[in-house]
């Protein structure tokens, strides 16, 4: 035990003994009763005595942590799998500045247990570096600093690695290719042995301080401007504007804002809607990236049009002077289209809707970072950008608008803005801890144990990758689909993936024909299908991970039309395609590459088959049939969930009932009823249905049609028939189709919804 609080020396070893306790409880206990309040006290005296705690600083240390652990340590919950954690072998208080919403480190003491060392550092995560590397600020500063200043970077909590400058360029750019993210620290390193005076120490934080001025002057401006980045974009998500009318074309329509909303870290979006009378026309988001973490290190404005971002603009340089006019460049990169005239057309549309352009950009206003305003209505430019995405996607044929050409093209990749080439925005990534955070930020409601068993099953076996998902109807089958191949290359659930393909199986798929294709010998051609289209990419682009989802497989026999595939990847043999000499675009033969993910989903019933072992013994079945309406309640706009609250309590109380007996139903059916039942409250009062009389009219269309069984649902049609009597009176549809069934069972021993 060390207990020297009032000696002028440090004993660095007997910390290091502390740091090797075995025990994890025991080990944070110790390092709260000794080391922290040793080392804090002296690092709070010294930033005392240098004037360096003013009223934007303010000191943090690791004693949080440790407490937390400790008090974990004791839970019987918590207490097996804290035994191996290595929290407690390391101790560190730093100096931050606090810079709007933002903070910024200044220095850090740290004593490393695992690295046995002593660190005294500036410390940054990922982000800021990638910034000031962009703008070619950090390199001269590294180059300006004095050599005895370290450079380290920081993949795993506890080991930190030590980089030279020569260098430093190359590794920050291979960690930005392969989307790591670490942290970096500027400073010096000391043995974790022996002892150090208290003078020695604070000549060590000063030569540090001094050491690494120019890199944290850089880091404080970066913060700054990352402040007023937040706050350019502030401007933005916080107009109240939520209605307003929009021309395109020569046509009049309703745009309707969502309000601002956290779907992931790091990054807010606010949805509009385009309305022609009550018809949906397209839907869109706004985004408002504090960080584009795939893109771009600061702050971004998007506008997301059908899946495809259709204008994309770095707001980070607004900040930089004191006025500047907002230019957005634009280009295009369609496949199929004259991408030069596709410009023209462009720019010759927005000056048609009162837009200002010059060649290949578009003006949106003038921003003055004095007084943190444009020089018009922020609901005014909000709209250009709407209009502006709007017609983009139309001069692209990604949305069709009354009085044009139908569009035709599905294939195009999104449009880029940022000068980087349209692949660099998909570079995949398997690391869980991105995947669960991006599926858990979403608005569907996956439990940790779902996406990490998804993920186990999909990527455990290195060659061979096939999952199918059962469970009753609306569980959210297809969207974790969507949601993980998404998620691998860090984009959300609405956007386009080229890398996801999903293709619903059709019943009379009787062969392998229907997943590769064959030789038409009357079309003289041979016909290509979506899954052969996909396996010949995945041979191209062998580094990307390709994702296929057969939807609702068991449609049709599964070992009937998916043998060739099973064989292949058992085997890793070729699949013959045709021996045709003539057909030059279709390879004769073709394996199964080991970037193929199959991802198939099942619902059984009475119109699908059953799955043989054959297929069974080559996949994970994972079954999804429990549902968490708590979450989907919680993800409903306040005004909304006002209007149906009793009528959603109803249904849950109804649903847990029909669960008992395994006839529940999922999100897909309640969030239908509960637009219904929403849309009835808004029609006029004089055509409206009452509330119960509304509730009883939909459990009958949608939760009823699927009841069905023997004596064994005797006490579930009991109960149903006293609740829905209860809610709705005797002359209900809902009470009436329960006595009928109750009938029929007494009767013939079976019921079913249908007469």
């Amino acid at each position: 035990m060390v207990n020297n609080t009032s000696t002028t020396t440090f004993n660095l070893s007997s910390y290091q003994n502390i740091f090797n306790e075995n025990d994890t409880s025991d080990r944070c206990r110790i390092v709260l009763d000794n080391i922290h309040p040793e080392i804090k006290t002296f690092f709070e005296n010294f930033c005392h005595e240098h004037n360096l705690l003013t009223a934007n600083r303010f000191l943090r240390d690791y004693s949080v942590t440790l407490q937390t652990t400790y008090s974990d340590s004791k839970n019987p919950k918590f207490a097996e799998q804290k035994k191996t954690s290595n929290t407690g072998r390391k101790y560190h208080v730093s100096l931050n500045e606090k810079i709007g919403e933002q903070e910024v480190n200044l220095l850090t003491l740290e004593l490393n247990g695992v690295d046995q060392k002593l660190y005294i550092s500036i410390d940054s995560n990922f982000f800021p570096i990638w910034y000031l590397m962009r703008i070619d600020k950090l390199m001269p500063a590294i180059q300006q600093s004095p050599e005895d200043l370290l450079i380290y970077f920081q993949t795993e909590w506890f080991k930190k690695e030590r980089v030279s400058r020569t260098v430093f360029k190359s590794v920050f750019t291979d960690f930005k290719k392969q989307r790591k993210r670490p942290f970096y620290h500027f400073g010096m390193e000391f043995p974790l042995y022996g002892k150090i005076s208290k003078e020695e120490l604070e000549k060590d934080l000063l030569k540090t301080w001094e050491l690494s001025g120019l890199i944290r002057e850089k880091l404080i401006e970066e913060k700054e401007l990352d402040n007023q980045g937040n706050q350019f974009l502030d401007l933005f998500a916080n107009d109240p504007s939520r209605q307003d009318s929009i021309q395109l074309l020569d046509h009049s329509y309703s745009l309707i804002y969502g309000e601002a909303e956290n779907y992931k870290p790091k990054a807010r979006r606010q949805a509009f809607s385009i309305y022609d009378q009550d018809q949906l026309i397209t839907k869109g988001y706004i985004v408002y990236f504090e960080i584009d973490q795939t893109i771009s290190p600061n702050q971004v404005l998007c506008v997301a049009i059908e899946g495809h971002q259709h204008m994309y603009s770095n707001v980070r340089d607004l900040v930089l002077k004191d006025e500047v006019q907002w230019w957005i460049k634009k280009s295009f990169t369609t496949h199929h289209l004259d991408n030069i005239e596709v410009t023209r057309k462009a720019m010759e549309l927005l000056n048609e809707h009162g837009i200002e352009t010059e060649g290949s950009s578009y003006y949106l206003g003038t921003y003055s970072n004095k007084t943190k305003s444009f020089n018009k209505e922020i609901s005014i430019i909000k709209k250009e950008l709407v209009t502006a995405s709007l017609l983009f996607a139309f001069v692209s044929e990604k949305l069709e608008l009354p009085d044009t050409n139908p569009a035709t093209s599905s294939n195009n990749e999104d449009e880029g803005e940022t000068g980087e080439t349209p692949d660099s925005k998909y570079i995949s990534n398997f690391s869980f801890k991105g995947i669960y955070e991006t599926i858990a930020n979403s608005q569907f409601a996956f439990s940790i144990d779902i996406i990490r068993d998804f993920h186990l099953n999909l990527t455990a076996l290195d060659d061979k990758h096939f999952v199918i998902l059962n469970g009753i109807s609306g569980t959210g089958k297809t969207q974790l689909c969507r949601l993980y191949a998404n998620a691998v290359y860090g984009l959300d659930y609405e956007s386009e993936n080229p890398y996801l393909t999903i293709i619903p199986v059709r019943p009379d798929w009787m062969d392998a024909t229907a997943l590769f294709g064959y030789y038409s010998s009357f079309e003289k051609k041979y016909v290509m299908t979506e899954f052969l289209q996909v396996l010949i990419s995945a041979h191209k682009e062998r580094e990307k991970p390709h994702f296929i989802v057969l939807d609702e497989m068991n449609l049709a026999r599964v070992e009937y039309y998916l043998s060739d595939y099973l064989s292949a990847v058992e085997s890793r043999k070729e699949i013959l395609l045709h021996i045709r000499e003539d057909v030059m675009d279709i390879p004769q033969k073709i394996s199964i590459p080991p970037n193929v993910y199959v991802l198939g989903t099942i619902n059984v019933d009475e119109t699908t088959h059953s799955l043989s072992d054959k297929v069974l013994d080559r996949a994970f079945v994972m079954t999804l049939s429990d549902v968490d309406f708590d979450h989907y309640w919680s993800t409903l706009d306040q005004s909304l969930k006002s209007k149906v609250s009793n009528e959603y309590n109803i249904l849950c109380d109804i649903h847990n009932d029909l669960k008992s007996f395994d006839l529940h139903f999922g999100y897909r059916t309640m969030n239908e009823m509960i637009q219904k039942l929403v849309r009835n409250k808004e029609l006029d009062e004089e055509f409206n249905l009452d509330s119960m009389s509304a509730l009883d009219r939909v459990i009958s269309e949608k939760m009823l049609p699927k009841l069905r069984g023997d004596e064994r649902i005797t006490d579930l049609l009991s109960t149903l028939k006293t609740k829905f009597q209860g809610h709705f009176g005797e002359e209900s549809q809902s009470y009436g189709h329960i006595l009928r069934m109750e009938k029929e069972l007494e009767r013939y021993g079976a019921t079913q919804f249908w007469r």
